[in-house]
């Protein structure tokens, strides 16, 4: 198909369509043919590198966002580059190339500010505060999140509202306020649902399942994260599956089965461990990874193999530390010494 006139534009139609269905494996078999001669069209390239990272391919993803960024240069397509600019931060996040995705979200902050685009300034605040979070630096990415919220509702979206909701349920969840917490992930999947975006909603599902595990309900959780993981599957979200999987087989490590159940409990849950590790490391989730090798090392531990218990903490401490949580990287090799003593 040409990218001129006629085929152009029916290009740009059909991806707007299968973007607007969430069809995004249909929309990267229609795109990756003529990725390369996307770089000149900013618009129907966001959409590729949108359908790369709802797919998994976070490689292919950064790889293509590079070149975009290359391109966007060239031609001083200022509104290109800062899409180009949030593509490969996202892409660099996910494969735990922090330094990489800090310096693209500040240079997308700091250019979307420069150009008036509240909403590339909403995306690269909400962005910054998700990897200040991760880093443990909690007070910071409120702050993020406080700049990105006043953004996204005075410009309406409610998709962008949804995501920082969420993130602030990562955040008060890692600061131990689970009430808080529930509570913005119900308003994510609230606001998911009135806009019919399921990913957010899938997404949000599973938060609430982990909340109800850390608040001691784990059968609650059990429940909530079945539901969650089917959507993720029939969406065909691989990286919320794998995060379902994660919080699923907390669930069942935390419930106490009735019937002499409780070795099916643990063998289940190692499976759901050992799948999300397997989606881990075909998406590149280095995030989904630390947290799995993590869980799956406190499960050797309780079936009494604190060798392998050990080892698995020493490696997930090794995955958290490159993603620059030292403070979850620490105690992680303190639960691997004391699993030899």
């Amino acid at each position: 198909m040409a990218l001129d006139g006629p085929g152009l534009e029916a290009l740009r139609e059909r991806s707007e369509a299968l973007a607007e269905d969430l069809r995004w494996a249909e929309l990267v078999e229609l795109l990756s043919p003529v990725a390369d001669d996307l770089l000149e069209w900013a618009a129907i390239a966001y959409r590729l590198g949108e359908a790369l990272y709802h797919t998994g391919r976070m490689e292919e993803l950064r790889l293509f966002a590079q070149k975009l960024e290359a391109g966007m240069r060239r031609s001083r397509d200022a509104a290109g580059l800062l899409r180009a600019l949030n593509l490969a931060g996202i892409a660099a996040f996910e494969l735990g190339r922090m330094d990489e995705a800090r310096q693209a979200f500040a240079s997308l902050l700091e250019l979307a500010e420069g150009e008036g685009d509240d909403d590339m300034l909403a995306r690269a605040a909400n962005n910054l505060g998700a990897l200040a979070n991760l880093q443990g630096r909690r007070e910071e990415a409120l702050s993020f999140y406080q700049l990105a919220l006043p953004l996204y509702q005075r410009l309406g979206r409610s998709r962008g509202l949804a995501q920082t909701h969420q993130n602030l349920g990562i955040s008060f969840r890692d600061m131990g306020l689970l009430r808080e917490s529930d509570a913005e992930f119900g308003q994510a999947a609230e606001l998911g649902r009135g806009f019919g975006y399921e990913p957010i909603i899938a997404m949000a599902t599973v938060g609430r399942a982990e909340v109800a595990v850390l608040r001691g309900d784990p059968n609650l959780g059990l429940e909530i994260a079945e539901r969650g993981l089917a959507l993720a599957r029939r969406i065909d979200d691989p990286i919320t599956q794998g995060v379902a999987l994660r919080v699923r087989a907390a669930a069942r490590i935390a419930s106490e089965p009735e019937n002499g159940g409780r070795e099916r409990a643990l063998a289940a849950a190692g499976d759901d461990l050992r799948a999300a590790l397997e989606i881990a490391g075909r998406t590149g989730n280095a995030l989904l990874e630390a947290e799995a090798l993590r869980d799956l090392a406190r499960l050797e531990a309780l079936r009494s193999r604190e060798g392998a218990a050990a080892e698995q903490l020493m490696r997930a401490a090794e995955r958290f530390a490159a993603l620059g949580a030292e403070e979850e990287a620490r105690r992680l090799r303190e639960e691997s010494a004391a699993a030899l003593t």
